[in-house]
């Protein structure tokens, strides 16, 4: 079994019993808490029971004092006893203690503010069962019959007796002496025994209820107790069987495996790993073994290793010194590398022009002999507005500038109105009107198409608009390639022998951006604002590669659309050059800025860059006595601040 298994288990068990402990505890509060209410009630009880008795001793002490000494004060305080015992008055504080005989004088009586509520009701809210209820109820009774009893010995001592039909009707003179033999008669006796008879039986039946009720919560109490003790004594041993089972599988292997990691750090390595076991200890143990192996395998190979490191060491100093010599090759070869970019971009620059010229003439050559053939006396009216309007104005029918997206979502909505005008072929005749007019609303031309003729026509109109754009492309073509003959002339007359001659600063960086244009992608803004026009003293080749550089990462690091900020001013307390190129681009981790002038350090992918292109940039301005730095936020761009002496 694998020692997680074996953990959840032990655990599991513990857990189980630990809750067994506690389910056991809060049923022994419970049983404890139904045994002391069980007190409780036998107390209430008891209390109950007593103050029947006490009521009735106090009825029999006040009656007989009243009989013997006539005063007022204890009539009335017999007729307050039973008030208070029917519900008739209110009870008062603390009246099932010691009240009655603490008072012997008028004074001694208080206000009473207390609960109106009979014994009899006491005892229902007490719960007694029918049988203890029957008793105390035969108590009350009898209890009221020696009231009845003292009542007449009462009214002898006054005067006053029973006529035929119970009543006190008849007075004469007070026989005290007759009051008092009622009261101390054997009567008297009688009707007190049978009020305590029954007080008596019902305190049995208390006694032996509450005594069953207390044996059996003793007896739960007994059995809660010894399953609690057997659960503790079986988790005792649980956890003691935890602790030998954790430390024979997991304390004792460690440390074995401690003390051979220990033997395997001093390069002991005849020590042995003997613990075999299925779980994850065995598996540790037999992944230490061949760890030990291949590690004394790896240290004969550093042995090894080492008695070759001087030699190659020397060797190291060796390729040390070839290395400074091939990084002169290379800093010369970034410097054709870069000219080679520039040599690309002019024969690409070139082409373009050309293409587009032998291009327009072919188109030209076409339209001109369509529009010769065309019989223009047979334009409609619409037609000829349309066409003077193309010969007029220049402008209206100038390039586009629409997406390939733009232009076929404007082009699925021209070829639904065509198909609503039931023109034939709308997709081809879509292109045309596209074509002509690009700025005006087409309706024009759809309703040129819907005359007789009208296909023609708007032939006709496409070809006079193309004339116009040939026309216009070979103008645009020939003054780009004036531009670029031009910046090769002003590079060609560069000083390629290393001396320092006076240039303009604009025009060299302007010559750079002409013949490297080709490089720029689509969506890459060149923004110029050169302050400083003047005259720079430098070595225009060497001036130049900076630039290339500069632009060309400024271009790698945008990635989509973005823009390059070129500026240019002068400081005139140090009579210096200022030149900013920003980019848009994903700018320069922390962790890259210290090494990014270090020769062969590069952040591009592989087969992108050497690496030396910054390195030779600082390596130019220092030789100009100039200086370079930059600042860069990573999503934000970097900006390159070269400063330069004019």
């Amino acid at each position: 079994m694998s020692l997680k298994r074996l953990f959840y288990l032990i655990f599991s068990i513990n857990i189980l019993l630990l809750i067994s402990i506690g389910l056991l505890t809060l049923a022994l509060f419970k049983v404890e808490s139904a045994l002391a209410e069980s007190q409780e009630k036998r107390l209430v009880s008891i209390k109950l029971a007593d103050e029947l008795r006490q009521s009735s001793d106090d009825l029999t002490r006040f009656a007989r004092t009243n009989v013997v000494t006539g005063d007022e004060l204890y009539q009335t305080i017999f007729n307050d006893i039973l008030a208070i015992r029917n519900g008739e008055k209110p009870r008062p504080e603390n009246y099932d203690r010691i009240y009655w005989d603490l008072i012997v004088f008028p004074s001694d009586r208080k206000e009473d503010f207390g609960q109106k509520i009979s014994l009899h009701s006491k005892m229902i809210d007490a719960g007694f069962t029918e049988e203890e209820f029957d008793k105390l109820k035969k108590a009350q009774i009898n209890s009221d019959k020696l009231v009845k009893l003292e009542n007449i010995a009462k009214n002898a001592a006054k005067g006053i007796f029973l006529d035929q039909k119970g009543n006190f009707t008849i007075h004469g003179k007070p026989n005290r002496a007759y009051a008092i033999s009622i009261m101390h008669g054997i009567d008297y006796h009688l009707h007190k025994r049978e009020i305590m008879q029954p007080i008596n039986e019902f305190l049995k039946l208390i006694e032996n209820r509450t005594n069953e009720s207390v044996r059996k919560f003793e007896s739960y109490i007994l059995y809660l107790l010894t399953t609690m003790f057997a659960i503790i004594t079986i988790l005792i041993l649980s956890l003691l069987f935890s602790y030998k089972v954790i430390h024979g599988k997991v304390s004792l292997p460690i440390y074995g495996l401690i003390d051979a990691a220990t033997e395997i750090g001093n390069q002991n390595w005849n020590t042995s790993i003997s613990y075999e076991s299925n779980d994850e200890i065995g598996h540790l143990a037999r992944a230490f073994r061949v760890l030990k192996n291949k590690i004394s395998i790896l240290i004969q190979d550093l042995n090894n290793s080492n008695q070759n490191l001087s030699k190659t060491n020397l060797d190291l100093m060796k390729a040390l010194e070839e290395l400074k010599a091939a990084e002169a090759q290379l800093i010369q070869s970034e410097k054709m590398s870069a000219l080679g970019q520039l040599v690309a971009g002019i024969a690409h620059e070139i082409n373009t022009p050309l293409g587009s010229i032998r291009t327009s003439i072919s188109n030209f050559d076409e339209a001109v002999t369509f529009v010769l053939s065309f019989p223009t006396a047979k334009l409609s009216d619409n037609a000829s507005i349309i066409f003077k309007d193309l010969i007029k104005d220049r402008q209206e029918f100038s390039q586009s500038n629409q997406t390939t997206r733009e232009r076929r979502t404007i082009k699925k909505d021209v070829e639904e109105l065509l198909q609503k005008a039931k023109i034939k072929n709308p997709e081809y005749f879509a292109d045309l009107l596209l074509d002509i007019n690009k700025n005006k609303p087409i309706e024009p031309l759809i309703s040129i198409l819907q005359e007789e003729g009208g296909e023609n026509t708007i032939e006709y109109i496409y070809k006079i608009s193309r004339l116009r754009g040939n026309i216009r492309n070979i103008s645009q073509s020939v003054d780009r390639a004036s531009k670029i003959v031009y910046a090769l002339k002003n590079y060609s007359h560069q000083d390629l022998l290393g001396k320092k001659i006076e240039i303009n600063l604009t025009e060299n960086i302007e010559t750079v951006l002409t013949i490297y244009n080709s490089l720029l992608r689509d969506g890459v803004e060149v923004i110029k604002n050169f302050n400083y026009d003047g005259p720079i003293h430098c070595f225009p080749d060497e001036i130049s590669q900076v630039w290339t550089n500069l632009i060309h990462n400024a271009v790698q690091a945008i990635e989509g659309q973005g823009s390059i900020y070129i500026e240019t001013n002068k400081e005139i307390e140090t009579n210096m050059a200022n030149i900013i190129i920003r980019d848009t681009g994903k700018g320069i981790k922390e962790e890259d800025k210290a090494r990014i002038f270090d020769p062969f350090f590069t952040t591009k992918i592989r087969g992108e860059g050497t690496g030396l292109g910054l390195g030779i940039v600082k390596k130019i301005i220092e030789k100009h006595k100039g200086e370079i730095y930059f600042q860069s936020d990573v999503a934000v761009g970097t900006t390159f601040t070269v400063r330069l002496p004019l």
